[in-house]
């Protein structure tokens, strides 16, 4: 069952009570129009009262208009920006995703995409598939090159047979000449079930057991038959 949490509600009650604060100060204003009024209307002709701070105020209560205003836009401008990025989050739904990771789910003798990026050229390398157990079961030298590498594992172990179905972690591990490990981030495939938004307000896909932030999406593909 596919499920998309609400992203809306944040901005909606921003944009709520700026309304609110608009309306209040709208009310504020015509009072203090009412009361300059009925001051301008009453007072002594051979003493006229200092205008001064009301003009000050005047152009204070132009000053907070204007800026309620500017926020109010900017709120609808962020609810729209939301909108449109859970519109898209919800495209994915259904999709083949390979994802920042390094857990993922063999069916058993299937092949597998994967990748992985270096940060720089290495000196040394290697790629490993680990299974639930800790027990390597495959394993490879690595490309060098900096940059993004993908490889396709054909699901069998390091004899050449088949794994059984379950869980597998990619690791792949690169060093400098001088023997210093390199950062390397790995991908791995998997499938997305729904959408939810953290607790920061960061969109959300549900790839498997994880959570995955969609901007740790590489690629987007239909499902295999």
């Amino acid at each position: 069952m596919t499920t998309v949490s609400s992203t809306t509600s944040t901005t909606g009650a921003s944009s709520v009570t700026n309304a609110k604060d608009v309306g209040t100060l709208n009310a504020n204003f015509d009072q203090f129009l009412r009361l300059l009024t009925t001051q301008l209307q009453y007072q002594d002709p051979l003493s006229p009262m200092d205008t001064a701070q009301f003009t000050n105020q005047l152009v204070m209560f132009s000053q907070v208009e204007q800026q309620l205003k500017s926020n109010d836009t900017l709120n609808k401008l962020l609810t729209m920006q939301t909108l449109n990025m859970t519109a898209l989050g919800v495209s994915f739904i259904g999709k083949d995703v390979q994802v920042a990771g390094a857990n993922f789910d063999e069916g058993g003798g299937k092949s597998v995409n994967l990748a992985y990026s270096l940060p720089t050229t290495a000196a040394a390398g290697s790629i490993s598939i680990v299974d639930a157990n800790g027990n390597t079961v495959y394993t490879r030298e690595a490309e060098l090159g900096a940059g993004t590498h993908e490889f396709v594992w054909d699901g069998k172990d390091s004899l050449g047979s088949p794994v059984p179905a379950g869980s597998y972690t990619l690791v792949v591990g690169a060093q400098t000449a001088e023997g210093d490990a390199l950062n390397v981030t790995t991908y791995v495939p998997g499938h997305v079930t729904g959408l939810e938004t953290a607790d920061d307000g960061t969109l959300m896909l549900n790839v498997g057991n994880l959570m995955v932030p969609m901007t740790d999406v590489r690629q987007i593909s239909e499902p295999s038959a």
